[in-house]
C-alpha cells in the first residue's frame, strides 16, 4: 500500500494532541493514589484508640504549694449592749504555715481565773487530717484529736428540693487597694440586709464583711465583721515573716495520746 504525504502529515498533526490528554490523565490520578493513604492509616488507627478501656478512677487532687510564713493575728469583738454598755474580747493567735499548705494554729485564751491556755490546731491538706489538742489547761487530758477528711468522689448533684427561697438583698463592691503590714492587699465588701420580719425583726438588719487579702500570700490580712446581733469583729495580721517554719510543728507532741475520731 502506498503511503502518501498528505496521510504523514496528518499523523505529526494529531500526535501533540494526543500525547498531552494521556499524561495529564496520569497525573490526575497521582494524587489520587498519595491521598488515600494518610485515610487508610487513619482508619486503621481508629480502632487502636477506641480500645482502650475507659477510666473509673476517683478525682485526682492537685497539690499546690504555698508561700511560707509565720504572722500573728489579733480578733477584737466589741458587742453593744441596748443600754450602751460595751463588751470586748480580744483573741490572739500565732500561725505558721508551710509550702505545702499545712498551718499551726495556736489560741491564747484566758479564763476567769487568770491561768492562760493554748489550743492548738493543726491542717495537714496532704495527709488530709485535723489535729488538735490543749496545753496548760489543767481541766483537758493530754490528748491529741486527729479527725480525717473524706477523699473527694464525684457523685451526682441531688435534685433540689421545691421549696420557696427568702430573697435576702446583697451587693457586692471592690474597695480601693492599700498597703497593709508593708503588703499589697486588695480590698471587698460585702453587705448583707435582712429584710424586717424574716427573723422576728422589726425593722431591716444590715450586716457588713469587709476582706483585705495579700494576693502575693494568698492570706487575710485585715477582715472585719460588723452585724447588730454580735457586734463587730476586726481580725489583724501582723508580725509576718516569709520563713518556712519548724517541720516539727505540724507533728503531734510527745507524751500526748493520739486519738482517731474515724480511723
Amino acid at each position: 500500500m502506498r503511503i502518501g504525504p498528505c496521510t504523514v502529515l496528518l499523523a505529526f498533526a494529531f500526535a501533540p494532541v494526543l500525547l498531552p490528554q494521556t499524561a495529564s490523565a496520569q497525573t490526575a490520578q497521582a494524587p489520587a493514589r498519595s491521598s488515600a493513604t494518610p485515610a487508610a492509616t487513619a482508619q486503621t488507627a481508629a480502632p487502636a484508640a477506641t480500645s482502650a478501656p475507659a477510666c473509673n478512677c476517683p478525682a485526682s487532687v492537685v497539690q499546690q504549694h504555698f508561700p511560707p510564713y509565720t504572722a500573728k493575728q489579733t480578733t477584737t469583738r466589741v458587742q453593744t449592749l441596748a443600754d450602751g454598755t460595751h463588751i470586748t474580747t480580744v483573741t490572739t493567735a500565732q500561725i505558721w504555715r508551710d509550702a505545702d499548705g499545712r498551718m499551726r494554729t495556736e489560741t491564747t485564751n484566758t479564763p476567769t481565773n487568770g491561768t492562760p491556755y493554748r489550743f492548738i490546731s493543726i491542717y495537714d491538706p496532704v495527709a488530709r487530717i485535723r489535729m488538735s489538742w490543749t496545753v496548760g489547761n489543767p481541766n483537758n487530758s493530754k490528748v491529741v484529736t486527729v479527725y480525717h477528711f473524706p477523699q473527694p468522689v464525684a457523685q451526682p448533684m441531688p435534685a433540689a428540693p421545691q421549696t420557696t427561697q427568702r430573697y435576702y438583698p446583697s451587693r457586692n463592691e471592690s474597695l480601693p487597694p492599700q498597703t497593709i503590714e508593708g503588703l499589697y492587699a486588695t480590698g471587698f465588701r460585702n453587705t448583707n440586709t435582712t429584710p424586717a420580719g424574716y427573723e422576728g425583726n422589726d425593722r431591716d438588719l444590715t450586716t457588713t464583711r469587709e476582706t483585705w487579702t495579700a494576693q502575693d500570700l494568698g492570706i487575710t490580712l485585715r477582715s472585719i465583721v460588723d452585724d447588730p446581733r454580735t457586734g463587730k469583729a476586726t481580725t489583724e495580721t501582723a508580725d509576718i515573716q516569709q520563713i518556712a517554719p519548724d517541720p516539727s510543728l505540724f507533728k503531734a507532741p510527745d507524751g500526748y495520746q493520739v486519738k482517731d475520731t474515724n480511723p
